[in-house]
């Protein structure tokens, strides 16, 4: 089974680069108010959407839907998306995530009926 880990790889990293600003100077987190929070938690999810896909890859869609999701989010939440870098990662990472095909039938090909199942006998 194919993994996603381009995918993977930018929005985990688009979450560090979020994270890394807030971080930077931990001593100034009670200053930095609701931004500083609101921004570690988007950071915080990308990461985990980078991580869940690599781990159920089947469901990366799910991944990459809410790794958009948050890098929209993180535009007026988190300084500009990170100054554009994060988001701009985030973005990418999770249209790859979308895109992602585990390998197994294409879309296109016909399904086989299953096998019928076999009717019981009644006995008088």
């Amino acid at each position: 089974m194919r993994r996603p880990w381009t995918a993977a790889g930018l929005m985990c990293l688009a979450g560090l680069e979020l994270a890394w600003f807030p971080l930077r100077r931990p001593e100034f987190l009670a200053y930095q108010g609701t931004a500083a929070t609101s921004t570690l938690m988007i950071a915080t999810a990308l990461a985990g959407c980078g991580l869940h896909s690599v781990c159920r890859p089947h469901r990366a869609t799910t991944g990459g839907i809410t790794a958009i999701l948050l890098a929209l989010l993180s535009f007026p939440l988190a300084n500009l998306g990170g100054f554009l870098t994060g988001m701009l990662l985030a973005l990418a990472g999770g249209a790859l995530a979308v895109g992602h095909r585990t390998g197994g039938t294409p879309p296109h090909a016909p399904r086989r009926p299953s096998s019928p199942v076999p009717e019981r006998e009644e006995h008088p």
